[in-house]
């Protein structure tokens, strides 16, 4: 948070911090890049509702309620489970991220914590990068009962555009070379093979060395897979359409969380791509306008006011 305020002093004509959707509009009229303070992952409250207002306080305006760690309160959708979902307290962080005005976003969360927050919330939430779980089976991804459940909440899903997320024979594939790799590391640390000076010593440089080898060759061999595409990307967009509605459906691309993006999407230079390819497909003007962040600035409003 000191960092984006700092750049903004730095970079006053280029960015800005944008508290409500009103300020995003105005900075995007004056050529600025919006940006909207948020924080990915409940951990960070420190299970503290006081901390929770301090964030709101320093502009913090969503929440992503886990990262990829389960946390005290809520479970992550790639972690074990200890909470049967979102805890008494976890409702009560839902609670006053709603009075506060700050949205709740549902992406990395578990089904059950999905769920379990459907029912507390009362204003529209967000998932701010997850894709369709029908296309694409990853863990990360909403269900179709979940995407209408957002739809009947008034919230928006964000298409993330992770490869493996996009693509379910990317994630297929991917997964099982990254099962084969932490086999082999595993297989290392526990095996404890010998240094070349012939000492058995579970902690030894070597094995460090050998295992971050181990890794570097898989991703090579990852990276080599046939990645997914833009035309991937927008199916998802497709379906979601199809099942939610076009009025809660956004982008969530994860640019700063990704190694890499879907062939035509490899940055944030290639958004217009996806404009053009919605166009092709049919969809009317108005209506990619809300793909591309009106539905996400409706939301915004409901919960933080104009």
């Amino acid at each position: 948070i000191d960092a984006l305020k700092r750049f903004e002093k730095m970079h006053p004509e280029q960015i800005g911090l944008a508290l409500t959707a009103e300020d995003c509009r105005n900075m995007v009229k004056q050529g600025k890049h919006a940006v909207v303070p948020c924080i990915e992952g409940g951990h960070a409250i420190n299970d503290n509702l006081a901390i929770l207002r301090q964030y709101w306080d320093l502009g913090v305006r969503y929440i992503t309620l886990t990262h990829f760690n389960t946390n005290n309160w809520a479970d992550s959708s790639t972690d074990a489970a200890k909470n049967n979902g979102l805890s008494l307290f976890g409702v009560e962080v839902v609670k006053e991220m709603n009075k506060l005005g700050m949205v709740v976003d549902v992406s990395h969360v578990s089904d059950k914590t999905f769920w379990d927050t459907i029912e507390v919330v009362n204003k529209p939430l967000m998932a701010s990068h997850s894709s369709s779980w029908e296309i694409c089976k990853h863990p990360r991804n909403m269900k179709d009962d979940m995407l209408k459940a957002v739809a009947t909440n008034g919230g928006v899903v964000c298409v993330n555009f992770c490869p493996p997320f996009v693509s379910e024979r990317l994630r297929v594939e991917s997964e099982n070379l990254r099962n084969q790799m932490w086999e082999e590391t595993e297989d290392l640390e526990r095996m404890g093979r010998r240094s070349p000076s012939g000492h058995f010593d579970k902690s030894h440089e070597y094995i460090k060395q050998e295992s971050i080898k181990i890794q570097k060759k898989y991703r090579v061999i990852i990276s080599d897979l046939e990645q997914a595409t833009l035309s991937d990307t927008v199916d998802h967009i497709d379906h979601m359409v199809k099942v939610a509605g076009i009025d809660h459906v956004g982008l969530g691309s994860d640019f700063d969380g990704i190694p890499e993006g879907p062939v035509g999407l490899e940055d944030c230079t290639k958004f217009p791509n996806i404009t053009e390819e919605l166009m092709r497909r049919g969809y009317a003007d108005g209506d990619i306008q809300k793909i591309l962040g009106l539905n996400t600035m409706r939301v915004m409003e409901a919960n933080i006011g104009k």
